[in-house]
């Protein structure tokens, strides 16, 4: 029976009537949080002191003194990892099967964002019609009054209501680029080719700022993806890098072959994201620039998801790094 307990892939032990554990199998070791000499025949509550106070001790009593089978999830005290328990009691103990639920919590947030995201660009997708057809009357009008010679004097303030009416426009087709569930057109692309293909525009950027920005691409395979796409991506990534930074400082882009994944980093020196708003900058609208329009990152998380990669970030006051890591064909 032990035997057939090491090799499952389900963590699973024994703990007997006073809580110590006297047996746990290798999955099981791969998730315990203390080495195993610090845990085995000792109180689970005296080793892991903050379980005492949380739903696995009440848990853990329910199944012993009811002798009532228990099924919960829990987010680890000390290394905050998700786990599904189940508890299965007799008169000797509890048996306890127990797996690593974290990736797949991740990926059920990262669904629920994408789900309302995509009711938020439905709705907005529905009326872009009916408010660009105005939008494009009214600029049209301005245009023409724009040739007015009686009209010159108002021409600074027409000149911005044509803009404004622009960034109308320009606020719908990123809605309708979030509503978007498929990549326009697929190719067999290399990042490191569009990355490359966009440096001297980049450059130019970063000269006229007084700014660096350097580039350490690796040797990576090619991806399926929308070229299209991958360059509105980096444009909104990496100009946001810009915007963070002040004069003299640098960005640095980089590729990485994984084993299962390639990974483009955009690494700046800038304030980092603000405290405040670092969990939810993949919320539309949700921005530190006092004229964005906190739209780029939502887009980019939405592009991600369409080709096939999902988008990781660290941010401190040092400066924020973003991670895309794109699933090889």
């Amino acid at each position: 029976m032990i035997e057939i307990l090491e090799e499952i892939s389900e963590g699973c032990c024994f703990l007997n009537s006073k809580m110590e554990m006297e047996f746990i199998n290798k999955a099981g070791e791969a998730l315990l949080e203390k080495p195993k000499e610090e845990v085995l025949y000792k109180c689970q509550w005296d080793v892991l002191p903050k379980y005492k106070e949380t739903i696995v001790y009440e848990k853990y009593t329910k199944a012993f003194q009811e002798q009532s089978p228990q099924y919960f999830e829990v987010v680890t005290e000390y290394t905050k990892k998700h786990l599904e328990i189940r508890v299965f009691p007799n008169k000797y103990g509890l048996f306890l099967i127990f797996n690593d639920i974290t990736e797949k919590k991740e990926e059920e947030k990262r669904q629920k964002y994408y789900d309302q995201l995509k009711i938020i660009a439905e709705m907005a997708a529905g009326v872009a019609h009916e408010v660009r057809n105005p939008m494009t009357t009214i600029k049209g009008f301005l245009q023409l009054m724009l040739k007015d010679n009686d009209l010159t004097k108002y021409k600074d303030i027409m000149n911005l209501m044509v803009d404004e009416v622009n960034r109308v426009n320009d606020i719908i087709t990123n809605f309708l680029d979030l509503a978007k569930e498929t990549p326009n057109k697929l190719n067999d692309c290399n990042l490191n080719q569009i990355i490359t293909t966009l440096y001297p525009l980049l450059e130019t950027r970063a000269n006229n700022e007084g700014k660096f920005i350097y580039l350490e691409l690796g040797q990576i395979p090619n991806l399926f993806v929308d070229k299209n796409e991958m360059r509105q991506l980096l444009l909104n990534l990496i100009n946001n890098s810009f915007d963070a930074m002040e004069k003299g400082k640098s960005v640095y882009i980089t590729t990485v072959d994984e084993t299962e994944h390639v990974v483009l980093s955009i690494r700046d020196e800038g304030a980092g994201i603000p405290p405040e708003i670092i969990d939810k900058v993949s919320v539309p609208f949700v921005t530190s620039k006092s004229t964005g329009t906190g739209l780029g990152l939502p887009i980019c998380f939405s592009i991600a998801k369409r080709n096939n990669a999902n988008i990781s970030y660290t941010s401190s006051s040092k400066g924020t790094t973003f991670h895309i890591r794109f699933m090889k064909k």
